[in-house]
Parts: structure tokens; sequence; C-alpha cells
């Protein structure tokens, strides 16, 4: 299973939009051989990843559905976002039922690299938690970044 969450979130990367991506470009990047089973549902896991990338023509929203399932692959790894959730957001946001996070980063931070993206936001605020685990605004801004990117039930 990890190697189709490494490819699910990486796939995408090869693309400058997601116009072009296909279910056999996820396949072809396996390191690993499938059984039947394993491949059928890899097949539907790609499946939802194509829909997905097909919504985002424009090249910054396109990025930005990089960067979010980046995010949710290493929030995976860690055990915070499980498999069920992450597809179910990733089924929502293919069949235009959810939508990606939305931030004004310069407005919330202050002047930013170029290129300050929720992968980033993500991890300043594990470090304002890591420093403070009271912080009260890190805290709520975790909350609702996880909400928007399918963490169910944690905080």
């Amino acid at each position: 299973m990890q190697e189709i969450i490494r490819m699910l979130a990486h796939a995408p990367l090869l693309y400058d939009d997601g116009q072009h991506i296909q279910v056999q470009d996820y396949l072809e990047g396996l390191e690993v051989e499938l059984t039947h089973d394993i491949r059928r549902a890899a097949n539907e896991i790609f499946e939802w990843g194509v829909k997905a990338c097909r919504r985002f023509t424009d090249v910054l929203a396109y990025e930005q559905l990089q960067d979010v399932l980046g995010l949710q692959a290493e929030l995976w790894q860690e055990g915070v976002l499980t498999l069920r959730d992450w597809m179910e957001w990733l089924k929502q946001i293919g069949e235009g039922q959810r939508a990606l996070p939305v931030y004004n980063f310069e407005a919330i931070l202050g002047d930013l690299p170029e290129g300050y993206m929720i992968h980033d936001f993500h991890d300043e605020l594990q470090v304002r938690l890591e420093q403070d685990v009271t912080n009260v605004w890190a805290n709520e801004e975790r909350s609702r970044l996880y909400e928007t990117i399918g963490v169910q039930g944690r905080v």
C-alpha cells in the first residue's frame, strides 16, 4: 500500500497540469508487482487521482493539489490521516464536492518566500506547536487545515 500511496502523491508532479495524466502513468511508476486484487484497488485509487487532477486546469491550482497530496501522504504515514478518509476526500475532490484549502498566507504570516504553500504552512504550524503545545491560533489553524484535507476526528 505504501508504494501505491507514494505514486498517488508523486505521479502528478511529472505533469505541468492534470489534463494528461492517466491511470497507466501511476501504474507504470510502481516499483512493485501487484497481485490481481491489489491491482484492482490501485486502479480505483488512481482513477480517483486522475479525476482530481482533471479538475485543476489552472497551473497554480494544480500545484496546490500536488502540494496537498504530498502533505496527505506524509500525514498518512504519520497515522494522522486514515486511508479511508483520504480516499473519501480524493473522491469528493474529483467529483467537485470539495474544494482545495484557500489561504492568503501573506495576510496571515506576513512576508513569505516565493512559492510558499500549504505544506509549508503545515510545517510552520507544527513548529509553533512544538514550541508551545497550547498555542491557540496554531491549534485552530491546524484543525481547520486538517478538516479541509480530509483528516477526521483529529486535533
